[in-house]
């Protein structure tokens, strides 16, 4: 009887010993996924940039070439023109537009 008490506590100890290995990798994996995760949103100190427009820019344009990759156009727009009080899409020859970059 003392084989087998023995031989489960070997057993137990083993198993143990691989879940915590398990949970150690998958701990590893997991922080170094958030940390990949967060590589984008390391700050270069610039938040926006003003745009002055020219003749034949036109709100599309323009928000297209400054929009985050995993945002819509169209929702990007309606940021861009809530931020600059803008009730239409319509723009004037040298009006200044500030564009989020984030």
């Amino acid at each position: 009887m003392m084989l087998i008490r023995k031989t489960r506590r070997i057993s137990y100890a083993k198993r143990a010993k691989s879940q915590r290995m398990k949970l150690y990798t998958l701990l590893t994996v997991l922080l170094l996924l958030f940390s990949c995760s967060l590589a984008p949103l390391a700050d270069d100190g610039k938040n926006e940039v003003t745009v002055t427009v020219d003749s034949g820019d036109t709100l599309w344009d323009l928000c297209a070439e400054y929009k985050p990759e995993d945002m819509d156009l169209r929702l990007f727009i309606d940021k861009v023109m809530y931020e600059n009080d803008l009730n239409s899409s319509a723009l004037s020859i040298g009006q200044e537009l500030m564009i989020p970059l984030r």
